[in-house]
């Protein structure tokens, strides 16, 4: 039995449950309610008769922002598992906030809700308000609100928004064992770290090709000071060329991995937060199916066939975490790969650096620009090799941490 910690009580209009209790519902295809356990339905305020048969939107609060539900239903009309906050509406008007763990089943989509408590949450709070607001005052439609929200992920520093839902699965579970006294799940910890690894990849691969970009304006201003300092064709005019085609050829293998859609960074990102995301995911449906031992007999619901429901789905969301596992193993191999490629390649733009740096020496008294423009490709050459080398070693440390999970997979 699991050890319930004293909570605050509710703010007014707020409905009570606790970190100990989940909720459960499931669905057919069109969101109507085909089962449901009782937290569900006390906290609710409805009876078993006004819920089964009914669409889950019963339970809506106006205070979601519709974007949120077109996120979780684009995610699950693809197959795909989700997750989000959600603000519902009890049947006397008060409301209560869940954390949902969404996963499709054969039939429909099954639904497991936690109460949410971190800090990620409350930030998620006010941009809800934010964007629910402009939902009601300028007619948002859900495309832009979906918009608004992937960019409120972006700008709180995920690389999307299968990222931010796995981070907030992360620390919601932590924070729920912390509030129910439970030890701290060594899982749901590695869990919050390879996610924090994922963004610090995301952040160090975009930032690695603003560097490069920003190297794109040095051969020509190379050529510009040439001009004024040697004959045409000059040494440093050459060293400016050669420079300027070596850099192009990093830059547009960069941006194949970086940039555009489906590029190598998300392909990874992608897969691990989805993989992360599974996992949290069977740590709640495993406690769920085992709540389902004492449920009170409900006329229209079979309590076993949903055990026997949620054993099928946690089987299928441990196959799937392999999967997904696998994958972005791949693609973290393919990753560090390119990464020591580019590192190689730098090696020629080094040569041809030192070139210019000769050249510099050379041209003694007349070169204050030019040395100025060296000194400029110091810099960003020690800033480029230090984020290759940061990636590289993350690279390496998603691919081992995932190997990890996966034989922890196989041993369960």
């Amino acid at each position: 039995m699991n050890a319930v910690c004293p909570t605050s009580p509710p703010r007014e209009g707020e409905a009570d449950f606790g970190f100990h209790e989940l909720f459960f519902s499931r669905t057919d295809p069109r969101g109507v309610i085909l089962s449901g356990n009782e937290v569900f339905r006390r906290v609710s305020g409805f009876g078993w008769s006004d819920l089964l048969g009914a669409p889950h939107k019963v339970v809506r609060h106006p205070d979601t922002p519709r974007g949120v539900f077109r996120i979780l239903w684009t995610a699950l009309g693809r197959g795909d598992p989700v997750g989000g906050y959600v603000k519902n509406r009890a049947r006397n008007g008060d409301h209560y906030w869940v954390f949902a763990v969404l996963l499709p089943v054969p039939g429909g989509f099954l639904s497991v809700r936690m109460k949410p408590s971190t800090p990620l949450f409350a930030r998620v709070r006010d941009i809800y308000a934010e964007i629910a607001q402009r939902e009601r005052a300028e007619g948002l439609d859900p495309a832009e609100g979906a918009r608004a929200l992937r960019d409120f992920a972006a700008a709180a520093g995920y690389s999307s928004y299968t990222s931010f839902m796995a981070a907030a699965m992360g620390q919601e579970l932590a924070a729920r064992d912390a509030r129910l006294g439970r030890p701290a799940d060594a899982r749901t910890a590695q869990l919050i770290a390879l996610n924090t690894s994922l963004e610090e990849v995301s952040r160090e691969q975009r930032n690695l090709l603003r560097s490069f970009e920003a190297l794109q304006s040095v051969p020509n201003n190379m050529r510009i000071i040439a001009s004024r300092l040697e004959p045409s064709g000059g040494p440093v005019s050459a060293i400016s060329e050669n420079y300027r085609s070596s850099s192009q050829v990093i830059s547009e293998r960069l941006r194949s991995f970086v940039s555009g859609p489906d590029n190598l960074c998300d392909r990874v990102s992608r897969q691990a937060s989805k993989a992360l995301f599974l996992i949290g995911a069977h740590r709640v449906l495993s406690e769920m199916r085992q709540n389902f031992a004492d449920a009170t007999p409900v006329p229209g619901i079979d309590w076993a066939r949903e055990r026997q429901t949620l054993r099928a789905i946690e089987t299928q969301a441990q196959q799937d975490t392999g999967t997904a596992m696998e994958q972005a193993i791949a693609h973290a191999e393919v990753l560090g790969r390119a990464s020591a490629e580019i590192r190689r390649q730098m090696l020629g733009l080094d040569t041809i650096r030192v070139l210019g740096r000769v050249e510099t020496g050379r041209m003694r008294g007349t070169n204050t620009q030019l040395s100025a423009t060296i000194d400029q490709l110091d810099v960003s050459h020690s800033d480029i090799r230090l984020r290759l080398e940061t990636i590289m070693r993350l690279s390496e440390g998603i691919g081992t941490t995932m190997r990890m999970f996966q034989r922890t997979q196989r041993m369960a």
